[in-house]
């Protein structure tokens, strides 16, 4: 006996209302783990460009460090070539006020003036030892470390002169 003139319909397990939750439900969750996948993503990119930075820091901090070493090593050589040339602007003054001055007396001739680093080579005439001695010699003392004269007496009575100068040592092993 039945009491309905329908016949019963098999009935779904989800009603339509169910299967739209479910599909919401589901896009969200797969929406939740796309998100979430960007996010890690993006703090991979963050911590290899953390690491390439640090990286990048400390060739930079050796770069600087050498550039110093460097800048200190031509510091120190500048210094060493100031002290050359003010040594040799010296050398060079007192050589030229010697040369004014026996120029200006008249009786001493050179034939040769030779010059290297450290050692200075005239030649020439001078009419007695004790001129050349007082114009040249002694002045040639005061600027060099160890001077040597050789004398050679001529046939007309004046004395052709061979005078070494030296500079024994630089300014440092002094």
């Amino acid at each position: 006996m039945t009491y309905s003139f329908t016949t019963p319909q098999k009935r779904p397990l989800f009603n339509l209302l169910d299967k739209i939750w479910i599909v919401l439900f589901a896009f969200a969750i797969v929406f939740i783990f796309f998100i979430f996948a960007i996010y890690e993503f993006r703090i991979v990119l963050t911590h290899s460009s953390i690491s390439g930075k640090k990286e990048e820091m400390m060739q930079t901090a050796e770069q600087i460090k050498k550039s110093e070493e460097l800048y200190l090593i031509l510091l120190e050589q500048s210094q060493i070539a100031a002290q050359f040339k003010e040594k040799n602007q010296n050398i060079k003054n007192s050589l030229k006020n010697l040369f004014d001055m026996t120029l200006k007396t008249g009786g001493i001739s050179f034939d040769s003036v030779e010059q290297d680093e450290f050692a200075l080579k005239l030649t020439g005439v001078s009419p007695t030892k004790e001129m050349f001695a007082l114009l040249l010699e002694t002045p040639l003392k005061s600027i060099f470390d160890e001077t040597n004269t050789s004398y050679y007496k001529l046939n007309n009575g004046w004395y052709r002169f061979v005078s070494i100068s030296k500079i024994l040592g630089t300014q440092d092993e002094r």
